[in-house]
């Protein structure tokens, strides 16, 4: 079975930067009650993760295996030879191919069929594909190896608790040998959104999202997933010692989530 379209994405979006006094003046009203009420969903946010990378040249018949809670899955190839198409085997009921394009060239295919599929690649010359899953699940990366060293340290860790929406879960700052910092965040959640984001702050513990924006910050990353286990590397050469807390931001609505002090 095809999926038309994949899934639209809405509410936060990217940004970042030095910190403004500008407030979102449609959120300021009904934040309080909103964080006072609403509850951490048991399915993290729909999220994109890597099933596989495909690579061949000419024909092939690979095999991928999507996980059977999956919403849908899709496919983005690139091509250097001849047209390319991909299809399902056996085809499923409502039609194939999966996709086609002119080569050079790359394009993209979206399906809902889960378990194990059989792929068929037409096409001469060389070609690759990442094969992507979009999934509820928690994430649940183990740490870094480099966290488990005997010359990484934990500088400071804290617990998150609600600021604007809810919040869980705990938070380690490391040194890695060599000195690069990382956060692991364990047994994360927060209210379900898209395009989070994850901050480090000079406010020791902000209560309000107009606390966090009169203080400095320091963008590290979008957030993988609204719940589960994860890791960041923050920026090479990045002096942390001024930062006092991990802040989950909406730039777009502009509010704070949820926040973690830093100890």
């Amino acid at each position: 079975m095809l999926a038309s379209a994949a899934l639209a994405t809405s509410g936060c979006g990217g940004g970042g930067g030095e910190a403004s006094d500008r407030a979102d003046p449609f959120t300021a009203v009904e934040q309080n009650e909103r964080a006072n009420s609403q509850r951490v969903s048991a399915e993290a946010a729909p999220r994109w993760e890597r099933v596989t990378t495909l690579r061949g040249s000419g024909a092939a018949t690979p095999t991928i295996d999507i996980d059977r809670e999956a919403i849908q899955w899709r496919l983005r190839w690139r091509c250097s030879g001849s047209r390319f198409e991909v299809s399902q085997q056996p085809a499923p009921d409502e039609g194939n191919p999966l996709g086609s394009g002119r080569c050079p060239g790359t394009g993209e295919a979206e399906a809902i069929d889960t378990g194990e599929l059989r792929l068929a690649v037409r096409t001469s010359g060389p070609w690759s594909a990442v094969v992507e899953q979009q999934v509820t699940s928690p994430i649940a990366e183990p740490p870094l190896p480099a966290m488990k060293s005997e010359q990484a340290e934990v500088l400071a860790s804290g617990r998150f608790y609600d600021i604007e929406r809810r919040g869980g879960g705990e938070v380690d700052l490391y040194r890695l040998a060599g000195g690069r910092l990382a956060l692991r965040l364990q047994d994360f959640e927060v209210s379900n959104n898209t395009d989070l984001f994850v901050w480090l702050s000079e406010s020791e513990k902000p209560r309000t999202t107009k606390q966090v924006l009169r203080s400095r910050h320091v963008e590290i990353a979008r957030l993988k997933a609204t719940k589960g286990s994860q890791n960041y590397l923050l920026p090479q050469g990045l002096d942390a010692s001024s930062m006092r807390s991990v802040v989950i931001w909406c730039e777009p609505v502009r509010i704070a989530y949820t926040a973690a002090t830093l100890r």
